[in-house]
């Protein structure tokens, strides 16, 4: 696979280097590489900015979105928001930005649509500086202290996040965090994958998903949890078998007020961390990516709301399709979030493992682990 590697050098114009553990710039990229993957980190966010392997060609295939210039991470913060970062403290939503631990109530911001508090508020974990803990050349560690108070959360919470990546082509991700306060948390990464790294088509509408849930999450026009499920059997929302995204995409119309797509959590059938719970794959390229993790649920968003105006990153454009724009359309990515059930702070009655609350001298851990391989 050497030749692999000395080929992503000449593609992606990126100077694979190691950097000093002395360094602190939050935009500079951090490499880490096994046999057949290839995985870039800023501190900014702990983000992964890019993620190499081979289509069914041998040809290495850069599969997420991002930016060239690792600075406008923060100057284009919003745009998709939450560009391949961790987020946190508590993923996804919390209804009216408000909850209620131990008899008290506390308020987070609400920056979605002035009523919801979305991945943690206005200053999330995306949007911090994370502290690079330790660095070799398959792994590397980020930390991060998020003070008493901070968006509204009670408690010191210390966080470390473990990246990995192996020889069979896995990336792992193993969180972990504590808190000096009873508080609450919920961690997940939030990448926007594109298996196909535009070589043949705008969208991914016809990746191919398969997802074991049963049932999604009820949620109102809000995406707010109404504390309902739904079974999804028959339904646009069923990818118990293998099916194109696209396939009844124009039926899914559970993602928001006026919105057509999937932007939904499901619940796993069964929550196993030696199990697949995902798998996908594009078959113009082959790439497929599979899912093991020890969360219960996990939200899928088809980027309904991309409108253009992110550019397709210089990695993916040297093998661009004649016919594929420059910026990423509608529809021109997906995002898997392993989690926890949403909003389960304000659904108590679903069960205190779901509500993320994290009881001071404990410790949060999330496992989770993508494989890569070529479709078959």
């Amino acid at each position: 696979m050497v030749k692999l590697f000395s080929v992503l050098t000449i593609v992606s114009g990126l100077a694979i280097t190691t950097l000093a553990h002395s360094s602190r710039a939050p935009y500079k990229k951090h490499t880490i590489k096994a046999r057949g993957i290839q995985a870039s980190f800023i501190e900014y966010g702990a983000t992964l900015t890019n993620l190499w392997v081979a289509d069914k060609n041998g040809k290495p295939r850069d599969i997420v979105l991002g930016w060239d210039d690792a600075s406008q991470y923060n100057l284009q913060a919003s745009n998709p928001g939450f560009l391949g970062a961790v987020v946190g403290r508590y993923a996804n939503r919390i209804a009216n930005g408000t909850f209620t631990l131990d008899g008290k109530t506390y308020h987070t911001p609400l920056n979605e649509n002035n009523i919801t508090t979305l991945h943690g508020g206005d200053m999330g974990f995306n949007r911090l500086n994370w502290t690079l803990e330790d660095k070799g050349r398959d792994h590397i560690s980020f930390k991060l202290v998020s003070k008493d108070g901070d968006q509204g959360f009670p408690g010191t919470a210390t966080v470390v996040i473990k990246y990995r990546v192996t020889d069979d082509k896995k990336w792992i991700i193993d969180y972990e965090g504590d808190a000096d306060k009873d508080t609450i948390m919920m961690l997940s990464t939030h990448n926007y994958w594109n298996l196909d790294a535009f070589s043949s088509t705008d969208t991914v509408k016809d990746h191919v998903l398969q997802i074991a849930g049963d049932r999604i999450i009820e949620a109102d026009s809000s995406l707010i949890p109404t504390g309902g499920f739904e079974d999804v059997k028959g339904t646009p929302f069923d990818f118990n078998e293998p099916k194109a995204i696209g396939k009844d995409l124009d039926d899914a119309k559970q993602c928001g007020a006026d919105c057509i797509g999937y932007d939904n959590c499901f619940t796993f059938s069964e929550t196993d961390p030696r199990k697949t719970q995902v798998k996908v794959y594009a078959p113009s390229t082959g790439i497929e990516l599979s899912i093991k993790t020890d969360q219960p649920a996990l939200q899928l968003y088809t980027c309904n709301g991309l409108d253009g105006t992110l550019p397709v990153k210089k990695t993916q454009k040297a093998n661009k399709g004649k016919n594929v724009s420059d910026m990423v359309q509608q529809y021109g990515c997906f995002v898997l979030e392993t989690e926890n059930y949403i909003d389960g702070i304000n659904n108590p009655k679903w069960g205190e493992k779901y509500t993320g609350i994290l009881r001071k001298g404990d410790k949060y851990t999330q496992h989770s682990e993508y494989s890569f391989s070529v479709h078959h």
